[in-house]
């Protein structure tokens, strides 16, 4: 008993100091990095916008699950030079404040047609979406149609992923380790091995991509410890996401682009029990799926790419862009 006790005690002890070195460390985090762009009040939260540039039409940038703004550090400085540019947080993720729940797609692009709307930011809109981003702008398109010039889709999701016996097999794997990250991010765990220069592989090839001054924030982002239960919240809502996406239908004949991944890693630190030429495969079938939604689509395949094309090639984005833009203006001008 007195052993037990004493193993009690100690472990009791070093989860209180690690809960008070995350604390901590998220104060410091909070003095150290302010937000880049405004905090913006949507009702029930602020939300995070930042925009660079000036011009029309706008582009607005919408990050995967497990990004936000700073995602965007290489592509967002170049469109800057061409229009205005406008990339944010979705709530409970980089400076954004956690927002109610479910965390489904259809609340998150009302609440980014609020903080637009807010912002005093008017249409047209181009929407980039990059993975789940790509619910987002589908569904912010369904219910604002009038202010949607053009999509680029950034190796989208598509709404029959879940589906897929590999694609579950994929998110179940994460979401097995999502409590798991909460909890260890609670107690300090990665914010002490940080302190070390240690980083997952998959969190360490991102951090090398980005500009030397987006790096500290970067990281300060990925040890709040909101961001894993803001992931495992938007994981929970993913089903009815989809339901959503699926009920919006096409997009007409609207202006898209789908960039699709072709590199020779899909995603760095994939799960073991996935079949790689079994996902590769399924991924290419739901790429294709996606140029179907509009009769004015095009594909460009990143080949160099994993999933983070805006890391791995960016310049593809950003071309695709400016393409857009450059057409957007040319409708405009015809009118």
């Amino acid at each position: 008993m007195r052993g037990l006790k004493w193993l009690f005690g100690t472990l009791t002890t070093l989860a209180t100091v690690g809960a008070l070195f995350q604390i901590a460390g998220m104060v410091l985090d909070r003095q150290h990095y302010r937000p880049l762009g405004q905090m913006i009040d949507v009702g029930s939260h602020r939300l995070h916008l930042y925009c660079t540039g000036t011009g029309s039409p706008t582009v607005v940038l919408e990050a995967a699950a497990p990004g936000w703004s700073l995602y965007w550090s290489l592509v967002q400085p170049e469109v800057s030079t061409m229009t205005r540019v406008c990339a944010y947080d979705r709530a409970g993720l980089g400076w954004s404040e956690r927002g109610p729940l479910p965390r489904t797609g259809q609340r998150m692009a009302r609440e980014l047609h609020r903080l637009l709307e807010r912002a005093e930011i008017p249409g047209p809109y181009i929407l980039v979406g990059h993975s789940l981003g790509g619910f987002v702008t589908r569904l912010y398109r369904q219910e604002y149609p009038k202010d949607v010039a053009g999509m680029v889709l950034v190796d989208a999701g598509q709404e029959s992923e879940m589906r897929q016996a590999e694609f579950r097999t994929f998110v179940n794997a994460g979401k097995s380790q999502l409590p798991v990250m909460r909890a260890m991010t609670m107690l300090g765990v990665p914010r002490l091995l940080a302190a070390f220069d240690y980083l997952p592989p998959f969190l360490a090839r991102q951090e090398e991509q980005v500009p030397e001054t987006i790096r500290p924030m970067l990281r300060a982002g990925w040890l709040r410890t909101r961001y894993m239960a803001t992931l495992a919240d938007e994981g929970e809502a993913l089903i009815d996401t989809l339901e959503q996406v699926r009920r919006a239908g096409s997009l007409g004949d609207l202006p898209l682009v789908v960039i699709t991944a072709t590199g020779p890693v899909w995603w760095p630190d994939m799960p073991g029990q996935v079949n790689q030429t079994r996902f590769r495969k399924m991924w290419l079938e739901l790429q294709q799926e996606l140029m179907k939604l509009s009769s004015a689509s095009r594909q460009v395949f990143a080949d160099r790419s994993s999933h983070f094309i805006q890391f791995d090639q960016p310049a593809l984005v950003i071309d695709a862009i400016r393409q857009m833009v450059a057409a957007t203006r040319q409708t405009s001008t015809r009118r």
